[in-house]
Order: structure tokens, then C-alpha cells, then sequence
């Protein structure tokens, strides 16, 4: 029985995460659709020439593990902050809707400008690391969740502190997630580069 209760919970725990980052990327393709003539004729944003200059550029790796590192980690440990204080399900509903209007947004306009592309280059941004790091996220927004169903009262953070194995392996998931993106995935970049 319970068996069947946590794996019905998990269910709608992946459906909701499917519907809310499918509900802000498909806001961002709106907006951006809606408005391509202001938001995108009249921007720079992701144009023929910041493209050239970005596929010309030889990252230094080190600097760019730090940096992954940085943009990955802080939000991680934000939602980790907010849900020891009880937010942890809003927390992560709002980061899904920007994540995916993000996504949406970017998606959108490397279409319009490129055509198919701008899709390959949108997916090549993202692979190998979104191997990682997709499933970095989904296991830690599910501590952030869980987190808050479990106990109350003054034992409340000492039980979410307790889960603090789960919660190192999905900082070192990110963490593997944050390596490929600075040693791989410059290198399938350049490839798609190529292309324009």
C-alpha cells in the first residue's frame, strides 16, 4: 500500500514539474511570437554578429567550471534554504515557470532568426550536461518538496538536515552536470558553430 501511495505521489510530483516548465516556455514562445517585430527586429539579442564573435571565443575551462559552477550551485542551494523555511514548494513552482520561460524565450528567438539552426544550436547549448544536470534538478526539487511534508514543529529542520546524503549526491550530480559543461560542451558548440 505504501508502495503504491509514494509511487503515485511520484506521478503527479513529475506530471505538475511537466505542466509548470511547459507552462512558462510555452509564455515565453508567446511573447516573443507575439511581439518578434519589437522584441526581436529591433534587438541584438542572440544576432548573426554576438554569435560570431561567441563562436570565435576559446574559453578558458578552469574559469568556465568556476562559473557553471557558480550559476548552477547558488539557485541549488537557494531552494535548499528556502525549503528548510517552509517555501520549498513555491520556490521550486516559480523556478520551473522562469526555467521554462527561459527556455522559451531563447528557443523562440534562435528559431526566428535561424530557422532550424537555431534549434540545433539552442540543443547543442544545453547537450551533454542536460544529461546531468535535468535530472540534478528534478531529484533536488523533489527534496524541496518532500522536505516540507515531512514532520512539524521543532523537529521539522532537523529532519530535513537528516536527508543530508540525498541532498550532497544531487550537489555532486549538478557538480558532474557543471564538469561536462565546461570541458564537453564547448567542444559540440564549436561544431555547431560551424554551421552559421
Amino acid at each position: 500500500m505504501r508502495v503504491e501511495r509514494k509511487s503515485l505521489a511520484d506521478v503527479r510530483f513529475y506530471n505538475r514539474t511537466f505542466f509548470l516548465f511547459t507552462g512558462g516556455f510555452l509564455a515565453g514562445l508567446i511573447l516573443i511570437y507575439v511581439g518578434q517585430e519589437k522584441l526581436v527586429g529591433g534587438s541584438t539579442f542572440l544576432d548573426r554578429l554576438s554569435l560570431q564573435r561567441i563562436g570565435t571565443l576559446e574559453p578558458d575551462r578552469i574559469r568556465l567550471l568556476f562559473y557553471c559552477l557558480k550559476e548552477r550551485l547558488w539557485p541549488a542551494l537557494l531552494l535548499v534554504l528556502l525549503a528548510v523555511a517552509g517555501a520549498g514548494s513555491l520556490a521550486v513552482c516559480l523556478y520551473l515557470l522562469w526555467g521554462g520561460f527561459c527556455a522559451g524565450v531563447v528557443l523562440s528567438v534562435l528559431s526566428l532568426r535561424y530557422g532550424i539552426k537555431g534549434i540545433f544550436l539552442f540543443a547543442g547549448g544545453i547537450f551533454p550536461q542536460a544529461l546531468f544536470l535535468i535530472p540534478a534538478y528534478l531529484m533536488l526539487f523533489r527534496w524541496c518538496v518532500m522536505s516540507q511534508r515531512t514532520g512539524g514543529g521543532g523537529n521539522h529542520r532537523l529532519e530535513i538536515l537528516s536527508k543530508g546524503g540525498r541532498l550532497f549526491f544531487v550537489l555532486a550530480f549538478l557538480a558532474a552536470g557543471c564538469l561536462v559543461e565546461s570541458y564537453l560542451n564547448p567542444v559540440i558548440l564549436k561544431w555547431v558553430f560551424r554551421l552559421f
